[in-house]
């Protein structure tokens, strides 16, 4: 059984189980999917996969999280993490999937990623979020712009550039 761990008018985030390792496997397989992760295409194995996924969850870090996004009728559709928290300077690195392309376009993904706000801020030490997006991204950085993010910089990494955007609890909380 899976729990919700926040709850929103469109989507759920949860902990992540061992189920989710089939999606994650051919969502990570992707060569699109990768591109826009910023990461290379995942070429192993899905048991070997598999074998590595339950080691990980099964031995969880403080300083990252972890969630699956479901549709409110418990479709997995992408994934949501917290990496890199800092609980003394008070901020952490926030990141975003959506796997199926069906739930595109249609705000999951903006539901995911405010919930998953509100549940850093909730941290009573947390008093700023960051994300990396690729520079030509353009659909993510608008819709992390609709979230509250400001573009912060522009940062190479890897050999790609991307664009730093941060939001602080201050300006989440503050009347919209």
């Amino acid at each position: 059984m899976t729990i919700a761990i926040e709850r929103g008018a469109q989507v759920v985030l949860r902990d992540k189980v061992l189920a989710d390792g089939h999606d994650d496997h051919r969502w990570r397989s992707d060569e699109e999917l990768a591109e826009l992760d910023a990461a290379p295409r995942l070429r192993q194995p899905l048991m070997d996969f598999l074998r590595d996924y339950e080691i990980e969850l099964s031995n969880p870090t403080p300083w990252t999280r972890r969630y699956a996004i479901d549709t409110l009728d418990g479709v997995h559709i992408g994934n949501c993490m917290l990496y890199d928290i800092d609980t003394v300077n008070g901020q952490c690195e926030i990141g975003i999937i959506l796997g199926d392309r069906d739930y595109w376009s249609k705000g999951y993904g903006r539901a995911a990623l405010r919930l998953l706000i509100a549940k850093c801020f909730e941290m009573p030490s947390m008093k700023r979020l960051y994300l990396h997006t690729l520079e030509w991204n353009a659909r993510a950085r608008r819709a992390f712009a609709a979230c509250g993010f400001r573009e912060a910089r522009p940062v190479r990494r890897g050999g790609r550039n991307f664009i730093r955007m941060e939001i602080a609890r201050a300006d989440w909380q503050a009347p919209r």
